[in-house]
């Protein structure tokens, strides 16, 4: 019986391109129908800073691989763009070439201080765990994993849900039945509960943004689930399974 935990860094940027840079993103708000305006511009914000982000730092990919007997148990690839990332004066905001179009500019930058302070990245490696049995069996303990089972909604009708969740926390919600989902953004976390707030990516005429979604476990296989609106009332229920 073999554990192997890999990580995996791909530098794709090893020099700054210089302390300041000026990003502009388009966001078309068509694609957040549930969304205000300022939240769509928010996003807008928050994309021009990734990429300004990635043209200080640089962009690294990190793959994380676990597995158990030959078989992948948990397999991530996350980018890091690390470090601070400062804005002069206010962004810019406009309409773009196409109707719904918001087109935000930023002039970003990155003091000294900072980019001597960037988190540093491991180095390549791959190694076997003598404590792999601990590793394993926290993350079963945890809600690591691939859920999926039946809700009942509030107002009638029923939906298989498929939720997984990364040893590194980062989840995605699939309701498969009205063809919607999208990332799930942890709120509240304890050894035996985790509340999500979703953000869907598709299908948002089907389904409703900025629901609350908690997982309760009931073992180390069966959770329950909870979704709530944004006024915390019950819309919808159900028991998920963790497939082994």
């Amino acid at each position: 019986m073999k554990y192997f935990f890999i990580i995996t860094t791909f530098f794709l940027a090893s020099v700054f391109a210089g302390k300041t840079v000026v990003k502009t993103v388009t966001i078309n708000q068509m694609l957040y129908p549930q969304m205000t305006f300022l939240q769509v511009k928010e996003i807008a914000l928050e994309e021009a800073k990734k990429a300004a982000a990635k043209e200080i730092y640089g962009e690294t990919l990190i793959s994380e691989t676990i597995m158990f007997n030959g078989k992948v148990l948990d397999d991530v690839v996350r980018e890091q763009s690390g470090g601070v990332v400062r804005i002069k004066g206010e962004p810019k905001f406009s309409n773009g070439e196409n109707f719904g179009d918001i087109v935000v500019s930023i002039e970003a930058y990155a003091t000294d201080e900072d980019l001597q302070n960037r988190p540093k990245i491991v180095e390549d490696r791959e190694f076997s765990i003598d404590d792999a049995d601990e590793k394993i069996g926290r993350l079963k303990r945890s809600f690591y994993g691939l859920w999926s089972g039946f809700i009942m909604r509030s107002g009638g009708g029923s939906s298989d849900v498929i939720i997984k969740i990364t040893s590194s926390g980062e989840a995605t919600i699939n309701y498969v039945a009205s063809n919607c989902g999208g990332d799930l953004i942890t709120k509240e976390k304890t050894p035996t509960m985790v509340k999500f707030q979703q953000k869907l990516t598709y299908g948002y005429e089907r389904c409703t943004d900025r629901a609350f979604v908690v997982l309760k476990k009931i073992n180390d296989t069966q959770s329950l689930f909870t979704q709530f609106d944004e006024q915390e009332r019950e819309v919808a229920k159900g028991t998920l399974y963790r497939e082994e």
